[in-house]
This record gives C-alpha cells, structure tokens and sequence, in this order.
C-alpha cells in the first residue's frame, strides 16, 4: 500500500523537477524511498518461503513413522471392526498430509531453484499407455470412464524430461477425476505438428468458471469456496505450471464442449 501512496507522489515531483539543477537528487532519492517501501513485503516473502521449505522437511520423517505404523496396525488381525476403521481413517488422513508435504517440497524446491531436469528422447506411446494403465483402476474405482486417443501414426521424437511431463499429466488427472461428475468420461488426447505437440486431459465435469480461470494456477487457490474436497489443497496445478516453464512449454486451460474442462500443456518441437 505504501508504494501506491509513494509512486505518485514522486512522479510528480520528477515532472516538477526534471528542469531543475535537482533533478538528479530527486530521482536518487524517488529510488532509495521506492526501493525501500518495496523491501517489507520482499521478505514477508522470502519468510513464507523458507518456512514452506523448514515445515516440510520437518514433517516428512514423522509421517513416514506414522504410515509405516498404521500400516502394521492394519495388518493386526486382533483388531475389532471399530478399531480397525479408526486406523483406517487415521492411513487416510496420514496419506492425504503425505501428498500435501509432497508438494509443499516441490515448491521449495522450484523456489530455491534446485529442480533438475534429466532431458532424454521418449517414446510418446509409451509414456501414454503407462498414464493409462495407471489411471483406469482410479477411474474405475470412481465410476469414470478413461478414454486413451493414440494416432495411428507414430508420434515425432521429443527431448524433454520423462518423468515431469508424466507428472503435469498426473496433476491433469487428479484434478479431472475430482471434478468430474458421476459414470462421466474423461479423454488423454495428443495432437502432433511439425513444430509442436501438445497434450491434453478432458474431463466432461463441472467446468471451471471464467472467473477462477484468471487464478487456477496460483498456489493454494482453490475454486471450491466451501472446501468440501478435502483431498484439493489448490497446489498441484502451480505445480504443472512451474514444471510446464522449465521445459519451456505453455499451459492452458479451456472449456469442454458440453460441459466440463480441458487442461492442455504444449511444447515446441526443435
């Protein structure tokens, strides 16, 4: 707020002055005064960001302690019914903090600007197929149709990193399935062109409104004001973003005829 104040307030006195013998003064000085409003919210940043990083390496080992012994609680046959779906529901809640300490890593790790790429030529075949056979049991489980569109021309060779573009599909497809509606279908689609390729996840769901569009990939943004969907803590799309610019590729997300989103991420072709 303050620089909203300041900014102004100096260009005016820059216009008034820009003639005088002070003018070089004054804008040394609009420099330093702006420099300096801008530098609280800088490190109210950098604070947030390392706390992100410190919280998340803290809780990683006692929640491996904790699955891990939830784990063997669940195999004790001795346990009634009732304390069998207490522990259930504490694996549950254990996972679910799991994933989120997961990604929480991923946004230190892009922040400190420590993530890796290992760029090789893949097979587009293969990498779909895997992202398939992955995902049609959670589909399934979910009474969602999963529907994989391969060309039957062979697919150009691309160098990227395998495993996060796998990942930002991953993130396409939990976000279909969360909010895709009920025996509804969802469709992995690849077109190819001599200079790009792009990949897509459609889902024939709930849509997304033109409103949360603008926001959709900003950290911890999430579209469900109510926050019913406890398992959606508004990261995994900021996350596809961050990996979609270190491969140097664009992301994008527009409606689904009918209803429902498709969420496209598309790469040159060198």
């Amino acid at each position: 707020m303050l620089s909203v104040v300041i900014q102004p307030f100096f260009c005016n006195i820059l216009a008034i002055a820009k003639d005088g013998p002070f003018c070089i003064v004054v804008i040394v000085l609009t420099r330093y005064l702006l420099k300096k409003s801008f530098a609280p919210p800088g490190r109210i940043l950098q604070s947030q960001k390392d706390f992100v990083a410190t919280a998340s390496h803290e809780l990683k080992s006692p929640l491996a302690v904790m699955i891990s012994n939830t784990d063997m609680l669940l195999d004790d046959v001795s346990l009634n019914e009732q304390a069998k779906q207490a522990v259930q529901t504490i694996d549950f809640e254990c996972m679910r903090l799991s994933r989120l300490v997961k990604d929480m890593l991923l946004l230190a790790s892009s922040d400190a600007k420590t993530w890796t790429l290992h760029k090789s030529i893949i097979n587009i075949d293969t990498l779909l197929i895997t992202l398939y056979e992955t995902y049609e049991p959670v589909c399934m489980k979910q009474n969602l149709e999963l529907k994989l569109h391969l060309s039957e021309e062979s697919y150009p060779a691309m160098l990227t990193d395998k495993d996060r573009l796998f990942q930002i599909l991953c993130v396409f497809l939990d976000n279909a399935i969360q909010h895709s509606k009920n025996n509804s279908l969802i469709e992995i689609e690849v077109i190819a062109t001599e200079k790009n390729i792009a990949f897509s996840v459609v889902d024939h769901g709930q849509g997304i409104s033109d409103e949360d569009k603008h926001y959709i990939f900003d950290r911890f943004y999430s579209g469900d004001k109510s926050h019913a969907n406890k398992s959606n803590f508004g990261l995994g799309l900021s996350i596809a973003k961050e990996l979609t610019q270190m491969l140097n590729g664009a992301i994008t997300i527009n409606d689904t005829a009918g209803g429902g989103a498709t969420f496209t991420v598309k790469f040159p072709l060198k």
